[in-house]
């Protein structure tokens, strides 16, 4: 080919639209060959972030044919999942339904509402000398990386979790009846305006709704580091973004992919505390009739008499108010405060129904040691760790609530000492809260009236070590 025609040419992105000319000798004919048919390549698509570069936003890398369809070549959105994990996806606008038209019971008599994915995804997390890298592959591992398996699994689709009162039972049902009530099952506010029928259970610690959890079955779990770490990734992938919290923009960008966020959270009523001590003040039945919607809602709710339009209820493929409403301790994060008033992470390495213990770091693997705190506080890291499928804040302060990763990292600045991990954020905070939002100030037996729990569960057992998928 003649140079200067080389020079002059485009570079292609290589996708699955991408093909050369191919010659059949057998059938004497001239026609398309598809790139990956040659290459025996795994589509991939992720985002890269330039470590100098203090910019939430990030630059496509992969194929950008697979980034546009990602979400839907996943599955994601909403399904009635059962308790020996059969899953049965409801329609994409409304899940009132299911997604071959016939009515969705979402009471309980059908399986669990929840959301997740219906393939298992490989993820790779990597770094050069100038790029942070985050990808996912489907199909299979990308050759000559390392690659987290993630199994199929979903978490409670209206962002958080009921209790069956009963059989004191964690579940993903959106019911009216007394045994479902929420809260901390105040009886006497059945009539009220501040009733918590049909609101999430809180006011519970970590073992009590990891114990009502594990009553459904293997592998069900609540609040589980993975889910919550894979949660976070797809959103910065997808929407190319580490600030969750950035405003939601509808508008693809110039690559068919999207951009944005899905903004603060949130509203807060006038007030919170006063009039709903801090308990649930909206229903888990807000936003099914939008299905797998990408977006914002909003829903009425009384206070003391006064009807009040709540807004700005963050929805990620039909996944609704999963951050910055009700604060959520881990089951399986154990932070460990430091001589030198920093803390270390701890985790355990398989994820198989059994209970992490949360009482010692003995056995366990020490994944990250975060910052050093002057005094107690909120922290703005320029880094997170982003490793064994857990998530920590990097040594290195410097960020803000829009800059590097956003989210913030309460620091209680003690020098020894267990503490669990508190994920997402209250609807009374701001900009710290999001996907990557964790405080580390309390203890692990620690309950109060905004602390609730998201139902949990995987296909299977699987590792949360890297394996190396090595090239042909």
């Amino acid at each position: 080919m003649d140079k200067k025609l080389m020079r002059e040419l485009e570079s292609l992105n290589v996708g699955a639209h991408t093909h050369i000319l191919g010659y059949d000798t057998q059938a004497g004919k001239v026609g398309l060959v598809a790139v990956s048919e040659i290459s025996g390549n795994i589509p991939w698509f992720g985002r890269k972030w330039a470590k100098a570069n203090s910019s939430p936003v990030g630059s496509p890398v992969g194929d950008f044919d697979l980034g546009q369809v990602l979400a839907k070549q996943l599955g994601l959105g909403g399904y009635l999942v059962t308790n020996d994990h059969q899953r049965q996806k409801l329609s994409p606008t409304s899940h009132n339904f299911l997604e071959n038209g016939a009515a969705a019971d979402l009471t309980g008599a059908a399986g669990h509402y929840q959301w997740g994915w219906n393939v298992p995804m490989y993820l790779q997390v990597y770094e050069d000398s100038t790029y942070l890298y985050e990808t996912i592959s489907l199909g299979g591992p990308r050759k000559g990386f390392w690659n987290y398996y993630i199994p199929v699994g979903s978490r409670s689709c209206a962002g958080y979790a009921a209790m069956d009162r009963t059989n004191t039972k964690l579940v993903s049902y959106v019911n009216e009846g007394t045994q479902y009530r929420g809260g901390n099952n105040d009886s006497s506010l059945d009539a009220a305006y501040n009733s918590q029928l049909c609101k999430p259970v809180t006011n519970l610690d970590i073992s009590a709704f990891r114990t009502a959890a594990r009553k459904n079955g293997t592998l069900w779990f609540a609040n589980e580091r993975v889910m919550q770490y894979v949660t976070a990734a797809l959103k910065r992938i997808i929407f190319g973004n580490r600030n969750i919290q950035a405003a939601f923009n509808g508008t693809l960008d110039a690559n068919g992919l999207r951009q944005g966020g899905t903004g603060m959270g949130i509203d807060s009523p006038a007030s919170w505390d006063g009039h709903f001590a801090y308990y649930p003040y909206i229903r888990l039945d807000v936003g099914i009739d939008s299905g797998d919607l990408t977006g914002l809602l909003s829903t009425e709710i009384t206070e003391a008499g006064v009807q009040r339009t709540i807004g700005n209820i963050p929805s990620f493929y039909g996944l609704k108010n999963d951050y910055k409403y009700l604060t959520c301790m881990s089951e399986n994060m154990l932070l460990q405060d430091n001589a030198d008033k920093s803390q270390s992470l701890f985790v355990a390495d398989i994820i198989d129904g059994s209970n992490m213990n949360l009482n010692s770091v003995a056995g366990l693997r020490q994944v990250a040691k975060g910052p050093v705190a002057s005094s107690a506080g909120w922290q703005y890291p320029k880094n997170w760790v982003l490793k064994d499928l857990a998530f920590f804040p990097g040594e290195e302060l410097g960020g803000s609530e829009s800059t590097y990763f956003c989210d913030g990292y309460y620091n209680p600045a003690s020098t020894s000492g267990l503490r669990g991990a508190l994920l997402l954020g209250d609807a009374s905070g701001a900009d710290s809260a999001g996907s990557l939002y964790l405080a580390g100030n309390t203890a692990v037996s620690y309950a109060f009236a905004y602390r609730g729990a998201f139902l949990c569960e995987w296909a299977e057992a699987f590792t949360t070590q890297p394996f190396w998928a090595v090239e042909a």
